[in-house]
């Protein structure tokens, strides 16, 4: 759900927590790389709140018949040159500059949403083993 078409990353929400401890929520966009969720992301404040906690939660564009997506956990930024190089080669923009950090967002859990009825949600649940 967070690709608009197979192969082709989409528009999801970004929400951080502030250094105040307000929720802030952004769009973005994440691509899903050798089985992992990475996005980079511009100089601001959504960048600093990663940088400081890392927290965050994601959540996807409402899809067909109102089905919805959502991710929490940790990021953490990536400075690799090959990595930044394989990364951008997926993104659907080409003006990633020093100005784009990339992070990488590990899953603690997530919660896919579908309705049997307009007043019926089924909630698939899924979190992260501690071992």
């Amino acid at each position: 759900m967070f690709e608009d078409a197979p192969g082709v990353p989409g528009v999801a929400f970004l929400a951080t927590v502030g250094y105040d401890s307000t929720p802030r929520i952004h769009p973005f966009i994440p691509a899903v790389f050798d089985s992992r969720l990475w996005a980079f992301v511009i100089e601001s404040p959504k960048q600093r709140d990663l940088d400081r906690s890392g927290a965050y939660a994601i959540h996807s564009r409402l899809g067909e018949h109102d089905e919805s997506f959502s991710i929490a956990g940790s990021a953490v930024r990536r400075d690799g040159i090959d990595v930044r190089r394989r990364i951008a080669e997926v993104m659907p923009y080409d003006d990633i500059d020093e100005h784009h950090l990339l992070y990488e967002f590990a899953l603690a859990r997530a919660l896919w949403t579908t309705w049997t009825t307009p007043t019926n949600p089924v909630y698939h649940r899924w979190t992260a083993s501690t071992r």
